[in-house]
């Protein structure tokens, strides 16, 4: 479905009682007012969606520093008019200067932003492109620049050396399995996702390891354990890069790029003082300049032939912005997604599962509406599939016996990737909390006692999403 003027955004509020509250509506009139002398107006033609994004998605304070806020730290799209020495339609590509953060972001048709947060976009590389690449492409050049400066000032690191990058199948660890690939780095790639494996061995990736494997559970309580890593880019934080300081050479260097698993570091200062273990940390969004973001989009345009084959990238509507955010707090994306603004919803295809249940007798106190389906076909390497159910009030619901996360009121649309748990023949059960939704009881069943589900309880349906979610 093609988006219409006005503008069209993603927004995120809180709401009276202080619940956070999202979802598609017009651009809020400050980001849609006539810019400033020193700002530029870009047409959105794709966003990148970052784990920042999905904070901000969330209202977690430490992103989302102003409310009502527009999310999305990467835009790619053209200028509408012009802005320095760039005219009107200049393919151009924004990252960080505050853009989804403590001013209007990138999931939105329309961004103003500074002119000098804006850069032209490499020939030949497309707005999806650019933005499957974006602020993750940038924090891993970034990253693997800083640690080769760092040991070229040092004795350098044996050619047969290990180099670790924990959230490997996270955007940002596959990019940089990647790079550190193509610069001659015998890389392991670090992952509890084992349908990642084929993919990170795709990028460059020597070996695979889990996090307990890293953690070396037999050395639990000691500062050190044996040096293993010339250099490690970290994406998550936490425990685990605790654990892999333990483990970094003599004059080592650790990347810091990320906090999935935790803003603690458990950590002693031994790797550091004897071992002279350097941390650094990288931060894309504000510590390069417009000159060097400049320089640094050729080489990301350069990279993005060497990956693209093997590297998942899911495309979705700026209806589906809430989806892909809960899945990635959940921990449950891999690879890259894509925003398009201007389109609500991308499944490839849906299943409709309206017809068909097996309807709760009339004194039950409580709904159960029982569905039994085969499995959906024709499904290619990274696909996902998605539960909806779009009711007006709370609901259980249950796939092949496990209990998923329950629909809560003031949620008209609730989605779920159950990849992993279906089977060839699968049984989901919905159990909406009636009282004052106006259940209709079906009138008519046919030969099997199977009846639609009613309207006045909503629908339910699968959807086939390409790319990206690996459970």
């Amino acid at each position: 479905m093609t988006i219409q003027a006005p503008p069209r955004c993603w927004l995120v509020d809180r709401a009276p009682d202080g619940r956070s509250t999202a979802g598609c509506a017009p651009l809020p009139l400050a980001a849609d007012a006539e810019p400033a002398a020193d700002e530029a107006i870009v047409r959105v033609e794709a966003a990148g969606f970052n784990y920042k994004d999905a904070l901000a998605c969330s209202g977690h304070p430490g992103v989302a520093r102003m409310l009502p806020l527009v999310p999305g730290i990467d835009a790619a799209g053209t200028l509408e008019r012009p802005a320095g020495d760039m005219p009107a339609g200049t393919p151009v590509v924004v990252t960080g200067n505050q853009i989804g953060e403590s001013r209007h972001g990138a999931f939105a048709t329309r961004l103003r932003v500074p002119a000098d947060a804006i850069v032209r976009r490499p020939v030949g590389l497309s707005a999806r492109d650019a933005m499957a690449l974006g602020t993750a492409g940038l924090t891993v050049l970034l990253a693997c620049d800083r640690i080769d400066r760092i040991l070229a000032m040092s004795h350098g690191m044996p050619g047969d050396a290990e180099w670790l990058v924990t959230g490997a199948s996270g955007g940002v660890g596959m990019l940089a399995v990647a790079e550190l690939a193509a610069r001659g780095r015998r890389v392991v790639a670090c992952t509890r996702k084992a349908r990642a494996h084929g993919l990170l061995r795709a990028l460059g990736a020597a070996a695979i390891a889990t996090p307990a494997d890293v953690a070396d559970v037999t050395a639990a309580n000691k500062p050190l354990v044996r040096s293993r890593w010339a250099g490690v880019v970290d994406t998550v934080g936490g425990p685990l890069l605790a654990d892999a300081l333990k483990a970094v050479r003599p004059g080592g260097v650790v990347a810091a790029i990320g906090m999935a698993a935790g803003i603690e570091l458990p950590t002693t200062v031994h790797p550091f003082i004897l071992r002279g273990v350097t941390l650094c940390g990288i931060d894309a969004a504000s510590l390069p300049t417009q000159a060097e973001r400049a320089a640094l989009w050729p080489r990301l345009a350069d990279l993005w032939p060497r990956v693209r084959d093997a590297f998942p990238v899911a495309t979705i509507g700026l209806g589906q912005v809430g989806d892909w955010s809960a899945a990635m707090l959940r921990g449950e994306t891999s690879g890259r997604a894509v925003v398009l603004p201007w389109t609500d919803r991308m499944p490839k295809h849906a299943i409709n599962l309206t017809a068909a249940w097996e309807p709760p007798g009339k004194d039950a106190p409580r709904g159960v509406w029982l569905r039994r389906f085969g499995g959906p076909t024709g499904l290619e390497i990274g696909d996902a599939v998605w539960l909806v159910v779009e009711v007006p009030g709370p609901a259980d619901v249950m796939l092949n016996g496990r209990p998923l996360p329950p629909l809560r009121s003031g949620r008209a649309r609730w989605s779920h990737d159950v990849t992993a748990l279906l089977g060839d023949r699968n049984e989901l059960v919905v159990t909406p909390a009636l009282e004052g939704h106006g259940a209709e009881w079906p009138a008519g069943r046919d030969a099997h006692g199977r009846a639609s589900f009613p309207e006045s309880l909503g629908r339910v349906s699968l959807e086939i999403v390409s790319g990206g979610i690996i459970p």
